[in-house]
């Protein structure tokens, strides 16, 4: 907005807020609602947004892009590569074979006259003049055999073709298939025996006097068997021997037809040229053999040679009419001419020819025909085009003529410029045209009416492609083209309204097309070409014929484009101005007269605004989520706006201002939204209160729009300080009222916006206070610390910055950042450590806002420790004792006491000792229990570290003492402790008096390590084994239990220290762990002493001593191991049943598998393990980590979105 303009709106705005009634509340986040009476009729308000019916909501698209194409065989052709092309007619077997071909019979009259000749053949002799003839017959049955079962194989290709291709049926498939394959088996079967015929018979009788015959349906077969090479062996035996036989044609016949399928054509024209050397009266295949040497000729490309072959054939043909097949090839070679002449002839002397070796003129005109399509197909566009109008010039009337200029214009549209295309496409339609006054077949009229509009649609879409683009190509984008496709779309809906009803074979079903569709392209063509005047209403066709269609929400949007182009055109340079603008003061305003009567008086719209509001209410209506929709809304707000329709602008103007916030017109919405309701409020013949009560509600709203942020309010200096001097009061008290109904996050909101906008209403740091309040009591706490960070740092002086300090301690203690509280702990106890909470008013008291300087600093001391700051942490140790010993002497003794943790962190074992011996003597009347109990065992733990274990022993004792004479009732008893406290403060003098105890026994443990094994010396005698058993050995045994028995007596009072905590017993797991482990070990260890005690070589040597000496051994040890293994057993299932794994678990657990490995195997997961700590740091009082977790987890959300005050 300009910066007159805002100033300009500014004072109008203050102007007409005059007059305005400040009552009730607004929400920030609300569009204002008008008061009774009401500003705007609703009926207005529905009438304004509502859709047309059938209205559907959709994504918005880009549109813009060339319609996507999916047919088939309307795009010009290709030219085919013409490579060795074979013969259609083939030679019949009966000729190849040189036989009269005879009427088939029947499979089962065959197979008896085959069993029958095979009878008389096994039962003739060799010399039986009759047996040569009785093999010949059952050679020749079994050629008529081959015939039957070949037909059978064939037979099943039809239903191969329909059950596995066409129906998909794969039962039927197989069938089929496995049928054929079983005929196939039978026919090679068949084969083979008429083979085993014929060499029977050459074999046995070699001067047969039809030998010839034989030898030539011997080769035969095994050339039908793939058995070439004998099969030729034997051709040459018969061309050797019988040179003069009426079969040696037939012979060289097979070789060319060898030669001629395995593509070398210099060997089969050798070979087909010996066959015609015989003469055709006694050579039934040399006209066969004529037609093959012209497609010899053709495949070896001698297209002139080739073409003078099939014109032999013509001429063998006529001079011997009778021979065989003669009709067959005549006709073959008239038709097949045309392709050599394709490649040699010239088209226009090609009717002269075909009418020279044709029939009749009109098999000459299908000769032509023939020749045309050739080209076509082949890509030879020129002279396609040629032959089809020789065609069409000869053949006007022709029920082919709509054909052959369909095939003329795709020849032009594949070969020349776009402009003989058009002249070509013409002449199809006034082919169509013609077709359609009637004299036509109706199946010849439709197919026209087809060909045409294809032809015509692929070249529409192709030239908008072309010019318009697609994904993988930008187009040319030529206007030349895209008006040429324009008119052939525009064409096709006028020659075609029925398109609808047609069937387009040649193109994918899914493209065909319809009204709908080619409408939508002719639009998208306007668009291209800037028509804005045209593409507007063409699209709104679009939309008008089909509401739900695919194309709709696209066409409603370029409708929209088409029409905001003419927008612009004539709105654009004054878009954001007002009507209204008044006087600068108040006085003024008051003292202002009416408008002149008709200066807001409603104009009527121009056809053009109401074509404009109609697409882009479409387009609101019909698309959803499109980037542009604020931009469409406020184009339609403006044209009602400029047509003085105040109401209905107001309306539009205010969904833009509250519910496209983010667009850069909303705050143009807002200004122009106001201005409607000061029109209507003030400037008309009879003014609306209601409407200047409406503008008064929406200051908070477009307050929030126009000034929500610094960067807003700096480019609005003046509309947001106008603002301001009416908002203060009513911000301040829906700040009060938000918190009062827990709306704190609002509230804080509320205060901060006070504080950043509004330094006049009132203190601000009191603002900053109340802020930081509702924040932490929303859990936002890192704002809370944002907004006292600033108080702290704007207002040193206030008494709210001094709570502000503390406080924000607070705040990081409940994020968990212990090293920031600390610090602010820190602070505030230095500056203030007099502030002990007890001067707190109530209020404070109950929303925990008291600072304590006493627990702040003892929290700090705390943090320090745990963060590792030790020298921190000292410092802070020293500042509370000086500061509260005599005052707060147990709560100094809790600090003190916590300062031993970082000595022993440190392993600073002096020190340790040092630093309790001295907490005893200062503070062991005051202490609590548990900590002086947990003094004796570091103490005592340090002297053991230092392997003073003489010095140890009286301070573990005095702990197992301290709880023994009643640690858990004193706890119990002490006041201002919480009940977990309690709890906590047990166990932990429970786990201190524990390790004491096990401690304790460690001394006995070390007795009993200390009695040895006794060694054995004497000689081999069984008496002096046994004698050493009975004295030595069992002297040991008895000492070494009784030690054991002492030490294990002691561990046991480890499993003994016990405390009822609420019903449950509270023991300390990991030194029960510890002290069975230790249990076990020692009668582990008594075994191990058993079994590794060393055996005397005397007693070794000796298999008798040996056994008595080793069973002596193992009867002692056994009972020995199972107590070990019990006591393995209750450490192992003592730490699984409290989850507590440590170096005495993981001992018990490599134990019991060195017992037995197979019952105990070790664990192959990793077990979590604790980390124990053997002094404890005191209490941090407030901190409850549950609550931390808690805050933490609502404040990172809140953090992230962190607001600088």
């Amino acid at each position: 907005m300009h910066a007159l303009t805002k100033l300009k709106y500014a004072a109008s705005l203050l102007c007409g807020l005059v007059a305005v009634v400040m009552g009730g509340e607004a929400a920030a986040e609300q569009a204002p609602m008008s008061t009774a009476p009401m500003c705007i009729p609703e009926s207005t308000e529905r009438a304004i947004v509502a859709c047309p019916p059938g209205a559907r909501k959709e994504v918005a698209k880009e549109g813009g892009n060339a319609p996507v194409s999916r047919m088939t065989a309307t795009a010009p052709k290709k030219a085919k590569n013409q490579g060795p092309t074979g013969p259609s007619l083939q030679i019949d077997l009966s000729t190849r074979l040189g036989r009269e071909q005879t009427r088939a019979r029947a499979e089962n009259l065959l197979e008896r006259e085959i069993s029958i000749l095979q009878r008389l053949v096994k039962n003739s002799a060799d010399d039986d003049p009759r047996r040569p003839q009785i093999l010949l017959r059952l050679a020749e049955t079994q050629f008529e055999m081959q015939i039957a079962k070949n037909a059978k194989v064939r037979s099943f290709d039809d239903p191969i073709y329909e059950a596995c291709t066409r129906d998909k049926e794969k039962a039927r498939c197989k069938q089929a298939r496995d049928g054929q394959k079983a005929a196939v088996r039978d026919l090679d079967k068949i084969r083979e025996d008429s083979i085993r015929t014929y060499a029977t018979l050459v074999r046995d009788h070699p001067n047969f006097n039809r030998m010839d015959e034989v030898l030539f349906s011997l080769a035969f077969a095994l050339q039908e068997l793939d058995q070439f090479d004998k099969a030729r062996s034997v051709y040459r035996r018969l061309i050797k021997d019988y040179p003069r036989s009426r079969f040696v044609p037939n012979a060289y016949l097979s070789f060319a037809e060898f030669y001629f399928n395995d593509s070398d054509m210099d060997a089969a024209a050798k070979f087909y040229g010996k066959v015609i050397e015989f003469p055709p009266k006694r050579n039934s295949v040399y006209g066969y053999a004529l037609y093959k040497l012209a497609w010899v000729e053709y495949n070896r490309e001698r297209y002139r040679q080739s073409l003078q072959g099939f014109v032999d054939i013509l001429d063998f043909a006529r001079k011997n009419k009778y021979a065989n097949d003669a009709k067959n090839l005549a006709r073959q070679a008239r038709k097949e001419l045309v392709l050599p002449y394709s490649h040699y002839g010239s088209p226009g002397k090609a009717l002269s020819f075909f009418r020279r070796y044709s029939k009749n003129d009109a098999e000459a005109h299908e000769m032509l025909e023939n020749l045309a399509e050739l080209y076509y197909d082949t890509g030879q566009w020129p002279q396609a085009i040629a032959v089809y109008h020789k065609l069409m010039a000869d053949s006007p009337r022709s029920n082919s003529l709509c054909d052959w200029q369909t095939k003329v214009t795709a020849a032009v549209i594949s070969s020349r410029p776009k402009q003989e295309q058009i002249v070509e496409l013409k002449r199809l339609v006034d082919v169509y045209r013609t077709y359609k006054k009637g004299g036509k077949p109706p199946a010849k009229v439709e197919a026209c009416k087809v060909e045409t509009a294809t032809t015509m649609l692929w070249l529409g879409t192709s030239w908008h492609r072309e010019a318009v683009g697609t994904d993988s190509s930008p187009g040319t984008k030529s206007k030349r083209t895209m008006s040429q496709a324009a008119v052939l779309y525009r064409t096709l809906l006028k020659e075609f309204p029925d398109m609808e009803q047609m069937k387009f074979v040649n193109i994918d079903k899914r493209d065909w097309p319809t009204k709908y569709k080619l409408s939508y392209f002719y639009a998208e063509l306007l668009w291209k070409m800037e028509e804005w005047g045209q593409c507007g209403p063409a699209f709104d066709r679009v939309v008008e014929q089909d509401s739900q269609g695919e194309f709709t929400s696209d066409a409603a949007y370029a409708a929209v484009l088409c029409y905001n182009n003419l927008y612009q055109q004539q709105y654009v340079p004054h878009e954001t101005e007002t009507k209204f603008v008044s006087k600068s003061d108040q006085r003024a305003l008051k003292n202002a007269k009416a408008a002149p009567k008709n200066k807001f008086a409603p104009k009527k719209l121009t056809p053009l605004q109401e074509g404009m509001l109609e697409a882009f209410n479409r387009y609101v209506c019909y698309v959803d989520k499109a980037e542009d929709m604020s931009t469409i809304k406020y184009r339609r707000a403006r044209i009602y706006y400029e047509a003085n329709r105040f109401e209905e602008a107001a309306v539009l103007f205010r969904d833009i201002a509250f519910n496209h916030k983010d667009s850069e017109l909303a705050e143009y919405a807002a200004n122009l939204y106001l201005d409607c309701l000061n029109v209507l409020g003030t400037q008309l013949a009879q003014p609306r209160v209601a409407c200047i009560q409406e503008l008064g509600a929406a200051i908070d709203p477009m307050s929030a729009s126009f000034c929500g942020t610094d960067q807003l309010a700096d480019e609005n200096p003046d509309l947001c300080g106008t603002l301001g001097n009416l908002q203060c009061q009513v911000r301040r008290k829906e700040a009060e009222t938000y918190q009062k109904t827990q709306q704190f996050k609002k509230a804080a909101a509320t205060y901060v916006r006070i504080f950043r906008r509004h330094d006049e209403c009132g203190e601000m740091d009191e603002m900053l206070y109340n802020a930081a309040i509702n924040f932490e009591a929303a859990h936002l706490l890192g704002r809370a610390i944002q907004v006292r960070t600033v108080l702290i740092e704007r207002y040193p002086q206030s008494k709210l910055s001094k709570k502000a300090v503390y406080l924000i301690g607070q705040n990081f203690q409940a994020l968990a950042y212990y090293e920031q509280a600390a610090k602010y702990y820190e602070q505030f106890a230095r500056k203030f450590p007099g502030e002990d909470g007890k001067r707190c008013s109530a209020e404070d008291k109950r929303n925990d806002v008291c600072p304590n300087a006493i627990e702040g600093l003892e929290q700090a001391t705390f943090f320090r420790i745990g963060l590792g700051d030790d020298k921190a942490a000292m410092e802070d140790s020293d500042l509370f004792a000086r500061n509260y010993r005599r005052k707060l002497p147990r709560q100094t003794s809790q600090v003190m006491f916590s300062i031993g943790s970082i000595y022993q962190r440190q392993k600073r074992w002096f020190q340790v000792i040092t630093h309790y011996r001295d907490y005893l003597k200062k503070y062991g009347k005051v202490g609590v229990p548990h900590q002086l109990i947990q003094a004796n065992t570091a103490i005592g733990r340090a002297f053991w570290e230092l392997n003073k274990k003489g010095d140890a022993r009286k301070y573990f004792q005095a702990a197992v003492k301290g709880w023994t004479a009643g640690a858990p009732k004193r706890i119990r008893a002490l006041k201002n402790t919480s009940k977990d406290n309690k709890v906590l403060y047990i166990r932990q003098a429970l786990d201190s008096a524990a390790e004491s105890q096990f401690y304790l026994s460690e001394y006995k443990f070390a007795d009993f390590e200390k009695v040895a094994f006794p060694q054995y010396r004497g000689g081999k005698s069984m008496a002096r084994v046994k004698k050493w058993s009975d004295t030595e050995f069992k002297k040991w045994v008895k000492r070494k239990q009784a030690v054991l028995r002492t030490a294990e007596a002691g561990y046991a009072k480890v499993a003994k220290m016990t405390v009822d905590v609420e019903g449950v017993q509270m023991k300390s797991a990991p030194w029960q762990i510890a002290a069975a482990s230790r249990s076990g070990e020692m009668y582990r260890s008594f075994v191990d002493e058993f079994r590794d005690a060393p055996i005397p070589r005397e007693i070794e040597k000796d298999p008798g001593l040996f056994d008595i000496y080793v069973g002596a051994l193992d009867d002692v040890s056994e009972p020995l191991q199972r107590q070990a293994i019990d006591k393995f057993e209750f450490c192992l299932k003592t730490a699984t049943q409290v989850r507590w794994f440590n170096e005495w678990s993981r001992t018990c657990e490599r134990e019991l598998n060195g017992l037995n490995p197979r019952k105990y195997p070790v664990a192959a997961e990793l077990r979590g393990e604790p980390n124990y700590v053997k002094a404890t740091v005191g209490d941090p009082g407030a901190v409850d980590l549950g609550a931390i977790n808690q805050q933490r987890l609502n404040t990172k959300d809140a953090l992230a979105n962190r607001e600088e005050p």
